[in-house]
Formats: C-alpha cells, sequence, structure tokens
C-alpha cells in the first residue's frame, strides 16, 4: 500500500512540474509557476498602452558587442494581465506579433507599483522566471523604464522601451496561455 501511495505522489510531483509546448516551440507553463497574478486592477493603463510593441533601446556599445544591428525585442502587453517578450519582430509583419511566438508572462498592477514576470530559458534546458518592475518615476505612456532584479544568473539592471506603433491586424492576436 505505501509503494502505491510513494508511487502516485511521485507521478503527481513529476506531472504538476511539467509544460507544454505551442505550435511555435514556445513553452507555456501553467500559472502557478509565476509568483504574481494578472492584474485585476484597471489603472495600469496610466503607465501602459496595450495597443503598440514596447522595443528595448540599447547602447551602441551593447548592440555592437552581442551584434544585435538589426534586433529588436520588447513586450507587447495584453489587457487581462498578460505580457509576451518578444524577440526578433518585423514592425512591417502583423504575424510578428503573434503572442504564440512570445515567451509567456504576466504582470501585476497594485499600490506597490506594476510588476512582470516572464520564463526564459537558460542554457541546460532550464527555465527561469525574470522578475521586473516598472520605474514609475522614470517611465511615461511612450517610454517604459524596467529593472530587471537580480538572479542567480542575470546581474541587476533597467532597460528603457520605446513605444513603436504595430500593424492594426496584431492587435487580433489572443494570447494562448
Amino acid at each position: 500500500m505505501v509503494k502505491k501511495i510513494f508511487i502516485l505522489a511521485l507521478f503527481a510531483i513529476i506531472f504538476s512540474c511539467t509544460s507544454t509546448k505551442n505550435d511555435y516551440g514556445m513553452v507555456r507553463f501553467k500559472p502557478t509557476k509565476f509568483n504574481i497574478k494578472p492584474t485585476k486592477n484597471k489603472e495600469y493603463t496610466k503607465h501602459i498602452d496595450t495597443s503598440v510593441f514596447y522595443m528595448a533601446v540599447f547602447s551602441e556599445e551593447y548592440i555592437k558587442e552581442y551584434n544585435l544591428e538589426n534586433f529588436k525585442s520588447g513586450f507587447k502587453f495584453y489587457g487581462d494581465g498578460k505580457v509576451g517578450h518578444f524577440k526578433g519582430v518585423n514592425f512591417n509583419e502583423a504575424e510578428s506579433f503573434n503572442p504564440k511566438k512570445a515567451t509567456m508572462g504576466y504582470y501585476n498592477y497594485s499600490d506597490e507599483g506594476l510588476f512582470i514576470e516572464y520564463v526564459y530559458e537558460i542554457p541546460g534546458g532550464i527555465y527561469k522566471v525574470a522578475k521586473n518592475q516598472l520605474i514609475v518615476s522614470e517611465s511615461s505612456i511612450d517610454t517604459l523604464v524596467i529593472k530587471t532584479f537580480k538572479s542567480a544568473t542575470s546581474a541587476e539592471k533597467k532597460t528603457k522601451y520605446v513605444k513603436r506603433e504595430i500593424p492594426k491586424e496584431a492587435l487580433n492576436y489572443k494570447t494562448d496561455w
């Protein structure tokens, strides 16, 4: 009897830690993987626009060092507390902003601020939750300054994101998480 309970518990643990991949090979986790819950507070609209893309702005040295001359990445926020972290977007193609191609994440707005979490892969096939906070005092609706918290795999840093228009057709996509 104890052996059966042990085996059932082992299966429960294994299946609770699993993730799935969508048609584009992007990993989708259960919301329990995240420390924050999707926002229900509509006051977030004071700080972010869900109809645009916020593109990361890097220094020229950083761009040259990492060979990012034509590489565009950033965030697309959705009205239901979800956020997609995109890499390699093309502003002329609506399909480039399909959330199924994004790294999944959530954001939460409260009296403590606007927090963002998204999952990314680190070497070895391991996934890590990136924890970020919007620095409201340094941001506007057109420019976001987001602080990434220090973790075992990255240093604390601030990144500036500028608002960019996207094709209107891209606003019809729905998240798959």
